[in-house]
């Protein structure tokens, strides 16, 4: 008995929906996408090593030049790049995997390189420190200083001892990296975090100096506490418009909020942007007297404002002066500097009465 119609275009459908299915072939194991998978992420491993390398390396540069915060104060410096041992970072530096704390590399030229110290190795001990998580290098800061620092680390099977020489740098900052496609850098508590997508965005380690001399200048001049200090007031402004108008008066209220968070957010704007010309001001000083390339604060920032406008995110921008008024300024700084003006200067002055934009 033949199949009605019905059901012979059901089968048939049937049939190219399975046929279609059987081309997705040849079938991948499971034990090969397994083994890839490790080797990418020991590739993408080996990309963030190189990356931390070439922030801490440029980080230190502009360290060693900024003005002392306390001259008695001053923090070691040994030129380490380390983290908790993972099975991805073990593959990516070539070693075993085991619990501790290994170095991911030196910093060309520090004192871990010039003491012997190599990518791969376990840090077992630093001074009196014994160390079992990188969070334990914290407490370097409080060894005394202009003393000889004894290490002890693991190279393979061995125990392997060193003798660093650190140097000691004018601020305690440390540089960290996210991974995150948002082209943006902050600063906060002593620490400079940039994104994976800043530093895809960056070009050369004269721009990347030019985005961490202005995140070091926003440390150097306290301005998280500054603006702190501007949003603890205009808290206060908020509970006092709830106490004058009462709960059941909404409409009222509501209006009364309305004024109040555009008060905050005028306020906020303000020492925001304020503070960015004064980073944009003082980061071209730090830039320079680091010996990075100053004509190419111009070129980036003109880079950002037009390249970060044409669907990328632009986080490190959109809460920044316009760039317009930034390009002009900077390029007269520039402009300054070429004509003699002792950058020092700048630093002392009254930033009002730099060249206007």
């Amino acid at each position: 008995m033949p199949l009605p119609l019905r059901a012979q275009g059901l089968l048939a459908l049937a049939a190219v929906v399975l046929s279609a299915c059987a081309t997705t072939a040849p079938r991948v194991p499971s034990s090969e996408v397994e083994v890839l998978e490790k080797v990418l992420r020991a590739r993408s491993a080996r990309y963030l090593i190189a990356q931390s390398l070439r922030v801490e390396a440029v980080g230190a540069r502009l360290l060693r030049t900024l003005p002392d915060a306390h001259p008695d104060q001053r923090v070691p410096y040994l030129g380490l790049v380390v983290d908790d041992a993972t099975d991805a970072l073990a593959d990516a530096l070539g070693v075993e995997k085991r619990e501790g704390v290994v170095v991911l590399g030196v910093v060309s030229g520090g004192p871990a390189e010039r003491g012997g110290i190599e990518a791969g190795d376990y840090l077992e001990r630093i001074g009196p420190l014994a160390v079992s998580t990188a969070q334990d290098l914290a407490a370097l800061d409080e060894l005394e200083v202009n003393r000889p620092i004894p290490v002890l680390i693991r190279r393979g099977e061995l125990p392997v001892a060193a003798v660093l020489e650190p140097e000691y740098l004018p601020w305690n900052v440390a540089f960290k990296i996210v991974q995150d496609d948002v082209v943006n850098a902050s600063s906060a508590s002593g620490t400079v975090t940039l994104t994976t997508g800043m530093l895809r965005f960056l070009r050369s380690d004269d721009e990347l100096a030019v985005v961490l001399s202005h995140e070091l200048a926003h440390i150097t001049r306290n301005h998280a506490v500054a603006k702190l200090g501007l949003a603890l007031p205009t808290t206060v402004l908020s509970v006092i418009a709830a106490i004058v108008v009462p709960g059941s008066q909404r409409l009222v209220s509501t209006v009364v909020e309305k004024v109040v968070a555009n008060v905050i957010r005028g306020a906020l704007t303000k020492v925001d942007w304020d503070m960015e010309r004064e980073a944009d001001v003082v980061g071209f000083v730090y830039l320079h007297a680091a010996g990075y390339d100053p004509r190419v604060v111009t070129a980036l920032w003109e880079r950002f404002a037009v390249e970060l406008h044409t669907g990328r995110s632009y986080t490190f921008i959109s809460d920044h002066p316009p760039s317009s008024e930034r390009l002009i300024r900077l390029q007269r700084l520039l402009e300054a500097l070429w004509a003699g003006v002792p950058p020092q200067s700048i630093l002392v002055g009254d930033l009002n009465e730099l060249p206007p934009p």
